[in-house]
């Protein structure tokens, strides 16, 4: 077999867990050069200080992506391990006076769910990676080195290393893992007519802060506090060190608080200590953190296909479908992808020509799923949220109660390793998804077109001019329906 060039764009955990999969499919028998392309640096050779500077946000681990890691021997053990918090049990919060709690073996196997710092997942798998194959000659890394674009013609990633010249780099197969502004996918676009993108938000807005654990709260407790300030959701996810990542996000239609506005940390932190209700929170350290970072927005993507037999080219992660956080599936799907990829090429015998289209008919329907789940199974309308929830808990209450004649609920079918296709179908036949895309789908519609001046309000309508915008057509109709059946 001739050995193959891959380069893989991207040092995220979709691009570093596929880059060590790889490479270790030449164990018997050198098949893949890989050259790894991300223009950050390198978590991996970081110490625990250089980490703590770099961190990003709190995310879930739970089965889909555990099980991508525990394809690879020892990874999870030696490197993984311990890294994150385990989730003990999940608050939902609907109301100041209405919150419950529940004990995560009542919807999660046991050691199947922590949360951890992003970077740190990237910083193992990079430790993983550079111990085991940094000195091989088919391993290749250029971290602080920028992808510009794809020449699909030539084969070729053109990238520039900061203050050099650019490099040309030949490829036989390329992995887009370049998140989501990929210049992989901007190469699909280039060559197929028929490639469906689509990049937009989720129309929201907010900040986190990482607060000390407050007494009273357990270690490893997930929470959703509907309404935490006014108006505003939290999402709380256990950290390591007994702190916890305090995420607060509202819709765009919502008028951000003046005082949330303020730059000054006083301000906001009097504003937390009157309206925050989800437990006593420093306040004064909140206020500090809320001041010294901007407004964070979350997109998503969704293509209808994730391969390209013209470039020779997967999209893989974020670059094949960045998704709102809501349920938590975002990297777990990430790393799934690399686990898939593996599969499908043990199954194949390493055939790429085959490969690469059962990707896309294996992944798309998973990556399709994940956006919409993370969004159409949350309203943006409080009042059908509070109903979601008290939906879910009664499908908890009712399988608890009587599993032979009650399903799960499908969310927590996702926790414990189910397929994201499944749930999607599940929640459809529910009505849910259906629902919730027309509520959500329709305020955003209703935001922009006034935000940009489509429609405007144009104050109250006299009697007269209601008589002839409404009532006008009503009695045509009406007369109209009398003469036919006079005639």
């Amino acid at each position: 077999m001739c050995k193959q060039h891959v380069c893989i764009v991207g040092a995220g955990p979709a691009g570093l867990l596929a880059a060590i999969l790889l490479l270790r499919r030449n164990e018997h028998q050198t098949k893949y050069r890989v050259t790894l392309v991300d223009p950050g640096t390198d978590y991996g050779k970081l110490g625990e200080d250089g980490l703590h500077r770099n961190r990003s946000w709190m995310i879930g681990l739970s089965a889909h992506g555990l099980s991508a890691i525990r394809t690879v021997p020892g990874l999870y053990e030696d490197y993984i391990h311990g890294l994150g918090v385990d989730i003990s049990c999940a608050t939902i919060g609907i109301s100041k006076s209405l919150k419950l709690t529940y004990d995560a073996k009542d919807f999660l196997p046991e050691d199947s769910s922590f949360t951890v710092d992003r970077n740190y997942i990237c910083a193992a798998l990079s430790r993983y990676l550079n111990e085991n194959f940094e000195g091989d000659d088919a391993f290749t890394s250029h971290y602080h080195t920028r992808a510009l674009y794809v020449d699909g013609e030539r084969k070729c990633v053109v990238a520039r290393p900061t203050n050099e010249e650019d490099i040309r780099i030949d490829y036989d197969i390329l992995l887009g893992c370049d998140g989501i502004r990929s210049i992989v996918r901007n190469a699909f676009i280039n060559n197929h007519r028929d490639f469906e993108f689509e990049l937009k938000g989720t129309f929201s807005y907010g900040k986190s802060v990482h607060v000390p654990l407050p007494d009273g709260i357990e270690d490893g407790n997930f929470m959703f506090i509907n309404n935490a300030l006014p108006g505003w959701a939290s999402f709380i996810l256990p950290e390591t060190g007994k702190m916890l990542n305090v995420a607060l996000g509202t819709s765009l239609d919502k008028e951000c608080p003046a005082e949330l506005k303020s730059d000054d940390p006083k301000v906001v932190s009097e504003y937390f200590k009157k309206h925050f209700h989800a437990f006593d929170i420093d306040a004064d350290e909140a206020g500090k953190q809320w001041v010294t970072q901007g407004w964070n927005t979350i997109s998503q993507v969704h293509c209808n296909f994730y391969h390209s037999k013209k470039i020779n080219a997967l999209l893989l992660g974020d670059a094949a479908h960045a998704t709102n956080p809501q349920i938590g599936q975002g990297m777990n799907t990430a790393l799934a992808d690399a686990a898939v990829l593996d599969a499908l090429l043990d199954e194949s015998k390493d055939n790429w020509e085959a490969v690469l289209p059962k990707f896309s008919e294996q992944r798309v329907k998973e990556g399709n799923a994940l956006t919409d789940l993370s969004f159409y199974t949350f309203s943006l309308s409080p009042a059908m949220q509070v109903k979601l929830m008290f939906g879910q808990m009664l499908r908890r209450k009712l399988h608890f109660l009587l599993p032979s004649v009650f399903d799960n609920d499908p969310m927590d079918e996702v926790a414990r390793g189910g397929k994201l296709s499944e749930a999607y179908h599940r929640m459809s036949e529910l009505g849910i998804i259906q629902k919730v895309r027309l509520a959500n789908d329709s305020m955003i519609r209703d935001h922009f077109e006034r935000n940009v001046g489509m429609v405007r309000d144009s104050g109250k309508r006299s009697f007269a001019k209601k008589v002839v915008f409404y009532g006008l057509p009503i009695v045509c109709a009406v007369a109209f329906g009398m003469k036919k059946r006079a005639l």
